[in-house]
């Protein structure tokens, strides 16, 4: 079980007729608890779909408000696949409120406690009608267990090969919390998302959603914080083709209905409480097994990388470093054809944006379990053969791991990737055609 693992959940799937394979294409996720409380983050493009603009209102209004005059958290999020709802402007707004006035009516709860999620080609309406006409029946469906967390888990995928799921259980002050999540994404995949109060800023980014369940007590505002930090350390240390979509999305609803042995409720935790950082280790460590599951399953991928960068000037410098690294076609073919190209490497870090001395600077290969190979020491190569038995066992792995040092700075940061098959082109120059 996933998202109906933590107590307080149930979940369906149905065909709606969204997706022309006839497969299943709309999900609803529902949380029934007594308590609850939920968290939002989403794309940082400027260019987003209807649903991405209805969930950012929402969260300015949920977090911006205290106590009594906060609004009602999430009781369902809606998920559709097949159609993005972006670019369609003013109408795909209102298109994606009709389905939120469907959802809303079966399940007798206002409008504004349904979250949309939509998934697919851009630029094309929703089918309202036939979204509308299947709702009653998704509703009719609405169960617990292994059958409705892997339908929603199947209905959200895409170009998606396999579904994608995780759980986690963590105890804090005495009761067994329990977090459960699906996610999608196999191309357009480099997610860069915000955090409450931080919208817009980068290009146009397929998209990658996200939607994570627990029955933890937990202040909503702490939930928001712990999501925007696990999302940090998770989404946005992975990328497929640098290219961010105008839809991710990843949400966290909590029941509040974990409970101790004798049936008695937690007590909410909160920012300054211990528990907080068992709750964030947990989710951090579920986002990012969710996060490596995209990537392995990045279209046309055959294996995945991993960049590590250390002694940068900074964290962020770090990061721009192995994100350069990451997203270089040329790097990527080297690890499609198990190349030890170091030159690839480097020059990609050089062409991060951000200066550091190549003089300073060595490169490892590695199969991420041995101390693996100096490939490049301070400008030079260090003339390691490509038949080396410790090279070769490198470029086999899954992943290959990939540190650059860069000097003796603090900052570090990872990234993960994957390479770049024929496939990938076969995929996306058919995508819509």
């Amino acid at each position: 079980m996933c998202v109906t693992r933590p107590t307080g959940f149930r979940a369906a799937a149905c065909k709606a007729g969204i997706k022309p394979s006839g497969r299943p294409d709309l999900a609803m996720i529902v949380n029934d608890g007594s308590r609850r409380s939920a968290a939002a983050v989403f794309t940082r493009n400027v260019v987003v779909g209807a649903p991405v603009e209805i969930g950012r209102r929402w969260r300015e209004r949920y977090l911006g408000a205290r106590g009594v005059d906060r609004p009602e958290a999430l009781r369902a999020i809606l998920i559709n696949a097949g159609c993005s709802n972006a670019a369609t402007g003013q109408a795909g707004i209102e298109d994606a409120m009709a389905t939120m006035r469907a959802a809303a009516g079966a399940l007798g709860c206002a409008v504004e406690e349904i979250m949309p999620s939509s998934t697919g080609i851009i630029g094309h309406r929703l089918p309202v009608e036939k979204m509308t006409s299947a709702m009653p029946g998704l509703a009719a469906l609405l169960a617990r267990g292994h059958d409705a967390d892997d339908a929603v888990a199947a209905a959200i995928m895409t170009t998606d090969l396999v579904p994608k799921a995780s759980h986690r259980e963590v105890e804090l002050r005495g009761h067994q919390v329990h977090l459960g999540a699906v996610a999608k994404g196999s191309g357009m995949i480099a997610p860069r998302l915000d955090s409450a109060g931080d919208v817009g800023g980068f290009g146009a980014h397929g998209t990658m959603l996200a939607f994570i369940t627990t029955d933890a007590a937990i202040d909503a505002d702490c939930l928001q914080i712990a999501l925007e930090r696990a999302c940090r350390e998770s989404f946005d240390r992975v990328s497929v083709d640098a290219h961010p979509s105008c839809s991710d999305t990843v949400i966290c609803m909590s029941s509040g209905m974990v409970a101790n042995g004798k049936g008695a409720s937690a007590e909410p935790i909160h920012r300054s409480d211990p528990e907080f950082f068992g709750f964030q280790s947990a989710l951090t460590s579920l986002c990012q097994e969710l996060a490596t599951k995209v990537v392995k399953d990045g279209e046309g991928a055959t294996r995945t990388f991993r960049v590590e960068v250390r002694g940068a000037a900074s964290h962020d410098v770090a990061e721009r470093l192995a994100r350069a690294v990451i997203d270089s076609p040329l790097v990527k073919c080297a690890i499609h054809g198990k190349d030890p190209n170091w030159g690839r490497i480097v020059t990609a870090a050089g062409n991060a944006g951000v200066r550091f001395d190549p003089m300073s600077t060595s490169l490892t290969l590695s199969d991420g379990h041995s101390a693996g190979v100096e490939v490049y020491r301070s400008g030079l190569p260090t003339g390691v053969p490509k038949t080396d038995a410790r090279l070769i066992s490198a470029m086999n792995a899954d992943p290959v791991c990939a540190l650059l040092t860069v000097g003796e700075g603090p900052g570090h940061a990872h990234m993960l990737g994957c390479d770049l098959s024929a496939e990938y082109v076969k995929i996306n120059a058919e995508y819509t055609t």
